[in-house]
């Protein structure tokens, strides 16, 4: 099988002929390698290890809080060294607000950046954010996809072109921030619906752009949502709707795959987020996660494609037999019968080292392999796991 061939039979959960390796390299990882970021250098950085390009950072526009067109103005406030401290400003027949960024403060990391103010300091700033999204929805068209369709030619089968989208309440939480739209949920709840259901329709438009492109794969990031702690009934209530409806709409697409990227404790969510009938669940993180991937697969593997658990952390200070261990541990616990995705537990630290990704990769070819073994009267059934 090609990597894509390998990767996609794993999504549906079928049994590819061993299991695919997808680490989330990302801008920082691609940066600290090549000295660039741009989306190609992170397909680059996946052919340098020998793993499947997934999940981006390939993003369908037009972005509603990076929008410039409706009301949106940016500024450099301060640069010092690889330091830029931004402000971005909206502007609505209803008010403006303020935000501001950073970027650039370890130099060694210059692509790190993180919010230092968000937009809205007090709920009723919703009510501007909603103005300024109505807005776009009026006038914006029908996101372009021309960077998806552009990395599906680039990559043909080496790799799966994905696009990844926020999700209606990471949205708000970009505007907000976490524990301040937390408190909105009981505070202000009449006014937070009516922000996500604005912003829903605006991830609708990315949602209808990516059925649209070349793309094979949308990665739904609720990692907002599944790091807040929310109870599962609030999580029913808040989160799961939008979920339910991109679902449906992506599987009502033939050959379209959709998928949930998550962070944090989800042992209690799982339920919710299988009711939405994805395709696959990444990433079952370690260090803040609640549940392990060999529970996970016991549970579920049969109803979701699993993907994740692999420390990232032991890919940065792990020696190379360390990230060996690390990987047949994974195989172990997520490969028999399929549908299991070889994928680091977060991002890739840009200071992870290369051979052990590399190790990923080959730990994966010897030990990830299924075997069909002949059974008299029968085709034979799939067998998976670490020796077989």
């Amino acid at each position: 099988m090609t990597k894509k061939q390998r990767f996609l039979t794993a999504v549906r959960g079928e049994v590819p002929d061993a299991v695919p390796v997808a680490p989330l390299l990302h801008w920082r990882f691609a940066h600290r390698l090549l000295g660039r970021h741009h989306w190609k250098d992170v397909i680059e950085a996946h052919r340098r290890v020998g793993s499947t390009f997934f999940r981006g950072p390939i993003s369908i526009g037009p972005h509603s809080d990076f929008d410039t067109r409706w009301g949106m103005e940016g500024r450099v406030l301060e640069r010092d060294g690889t330091m830029t401290r931004c402000e971005r400003v909206i502007r609505t027949r209803l008010g403006s607000l303020r935000a501001e960024h950073v970027i650039g403060f370890s130099p060694d990391d210059p692509t790190l950046g993180f919010t230092t103010e968000y937009f809205v300091k007090q709920p009723e700033g919703f009510r501007i954010v909603i103005d300024y999204w109505e807005a776009e929805l009026a006038h914006a068209g029908l996101p372009s996809h021309e960077d998806l369709d552009e990395a599906a030619q680039i990559l043909g089968e080496e790799g799966v072109p994905s696009a990844i989208i926020n999700s209606a309440f990471s949205r708000a939480c970009l505007m907000r921030g976490m524990q301040g739209m937390l408190l909105d949920l009981y505070d202000a709840p009449d006014l937070v619906r009516e922000a996500l259901r604005v912003a829903l329709e605006l991830r609708r438009q990315e949602v209808r752009s990516f059925l649209a492109s070349k793309g094979d794969v949308l990665v739904y990031d609720i990692c907002w949502a599944t790091g807040a702690n929310m109870g599962p009934r609030m999580f029913r209530d808040w989160v799961f709707p939008e979920l339910e409806q991109v679902c449906e709409m992506v599987r009502r697409a033939p050959g379209k795959y959709v998928g949930f990227y998550t962070l944090g404790r989800i042992r209690d969510l799982l339920p919710a987020m299988l009711d939405a009938r994805p395709h696959f669940i990444e990433t079952f993180e370690q260090n803040e996660g609640d549940i392990t991937l060999a529970e996970a697969k016991a549970k579920y593997g049969k109803q979701v494609c699993l993907m994740g658990n692999f420390d990232p952390l032991v890919l940065q200070d792990g020696t190379l037999e360390e990230a060996r261990r690390e990987a047949k541990r994974c195989l172990e616990e997520g490969m028999r019968g399929g549908g299991y995705v070889l994928v680091t537990g977060d991002e890739v630290p840009p200071t992870a080292r290369i051979e052990n990704l590399k190790a990923m990769v080959e730990v994966a070819e010897e030990f990830g392999r299924y075997q069909r073994p002949a059974v008299a009267g029968g085709t034979g059934k799939a067998q998976g796991g670490v020796g077989e």
